[in-house]
């Protein structure tokens, strides 16, 4: 997991006073050393030059070469600008494309979390999950499973390359995930659960002042999508992508459609969007993986 670090605020300014003083001190050298090159170049170098073919090949295919090499150096430094201002505008710290959960390590610790998952399982339930640690030290988790029952988990499981075994997956980690979540909730932490029965459109966490965010793509398993993370801009808090990702969590875990799951009776509670218990529906029982 990618934890933002933020400097010092001591460190920058003594970085930038020495970046400062370090451009000072390379642009007096060069300013003192133009007359010593200069007569070089004219009463040394180039009367050799003039007087040999070969030498003047090489100049010209040396200098042609540092010339390819310094306008290559200042489109590349042009486009890091670019893309630095398109990262601070959308509020993109890191991004990991191999899918791989290690960039998920080390998220802040934090009171509360946010999770809107598939099954939970490689997101926070198994013993080496990116999440594992934050669910299980922070004070309230507030978690959105796929109903493996619904008619938008066979949607999502009929679109990967093995439905049959896509469907015992999924009941045996959302089982799993229930099975740790409860736990926790037994230990005193404080925990709700929440199914949601539409097809997953995305895999968020919300931690602190940053977001995990990853796209659930049809045919493809969620552990092999990137990682997106954003982050809080305090400067300027409704610009960047972690306002609208952290909004869309939390109309999906306000949203009465979903049914809240009942730790001690094990059953889906339907509620009214003022909270009052409508009724409730059986959930059948999941052997955790």
């Amino acid at each position: 997991m990618f934890a933002l670090r933020n400097r010092i605020t001591g460190f920058a300014v003594i970085q930038q006073v020495l970046f400062h003083a370090f451009v000072s001190v390379l642009a007096i050298g060069i300013a003192f050393s133009l007359p010593t090159l200069a007569n070089f170049v004219l009463n040394d170098w180039w009367p050799r030059v003039s007087a040999s073919s070969r030498l003047l090949l090489a100049t010209e295919l040396a200098l042609a070469a540092t010339l390819v090499i310094l306008f290559n150096v200042v489109h590349l430094a042009w486009e890091g600008l670019r893309v630095r201002r398109l990262h601070d505008t959308a509020a993109l710290v890191h991004v990991r494309r191999d899918g791989k959960s290690a960039s998920r390590k080390g998220a802040p610790a934090t009171h509360d979390a946010l999770i809107l998952s598939v099954t939970g399982h490689h997101t926070f339930a198994e013993q080496n999950a990116p999440f594992h640690d934050l669910v299980s030290q922070c004070l309230e988790a507030r978690v959105l499973l796929l109903n493996p029952c619904s008619e938008g988990a066979r949607e999502r499981i009929r679109s990967l390359p093995d439905p049959g075994e896509a469907e015992r997956l999924y009941r045996q980690e959302i089982g799993a995930s229930i099975a740790y979540l409860k736990a926790l909730r037994d230990s005193g932490r404080r925990i709700r659960l929440k199914l949601y029965d539409r097809a997953p459109f995305w895999s968020i966490v919300i931690a602190g002042e940053q977001a995990w965010v990853r796209y659930c793509h049809d045919g493809y398993p969620l552990r092999t999508q990137p990682d997106y993370v954003f982050a809080l801009r305090r400067d300027q808090p409704t610009q960047g992508l972690f306002p609208p990702f952290c909004m869309y969590a939390l109309n999906q875990w306000n949203d009465p459609a979903n049914a809240e799951y009942d730790f001690a009776t094990g059953e889906l509670v339907h509620r009214s969007p003022e909270g009052a218990e409508l009724a409730r529906a059986a959930f059948p029982q999941l052997a955790a993986a």
